[in-house]
């Protein structure tokens, strides 16, 4: 049986989600991992804010899987990953941006003032 607090620990492939920092809520793609004085660090990229030639390391505690690559798409990023192929995995994957608009850049609908 699986704890329920037991999270999965996130892949090279894996679209995640930052749960901390000051980069939380912002969406990555994990191109490394490495293990350092028992902790899983991952090393992630969004292909803007953060490029795979400065990608942020992050704990693994700190990031919840959204999606994981497919078998083509994980070959091409362990191949060399590139800024515009990580910013196009988000695009596909971040559930934000796949439902194509968001409550907050919807105008308000309404009448006016009364």
């Amino acid at each position: 049986m699986k704890d329920k607090n037991a999270k999965e620990i996130p892949r090279i492939g894996s679209v995640v989600v930052s749960t901390a920092g000051r980069d939380r809520k912002r969406v990555f793609v994990v191109t490394d991992e490495t293990v350092e004085a028992g902790r899983i660090m991952l090393t992630v990229a969004d292909g803007s804010l953060r490029r795979c030639a400065k990608a942020k390391r992050k704990n693994a505690r700190h990031v919840r899987r959204i999606a994981s690559v497919t078998e083509d798409e994980l070959e091409k990023l362990t191949a060399g990953p590139d800024d515009g192929f990580v910013k196009k995995l988000i695009g596909k994957y971040d559930p934000q941006k796949r439902a194509g608009s968001s409550e907050e850049s919807r105008p308000e609908r309404g009448g006016g003032e009364n």
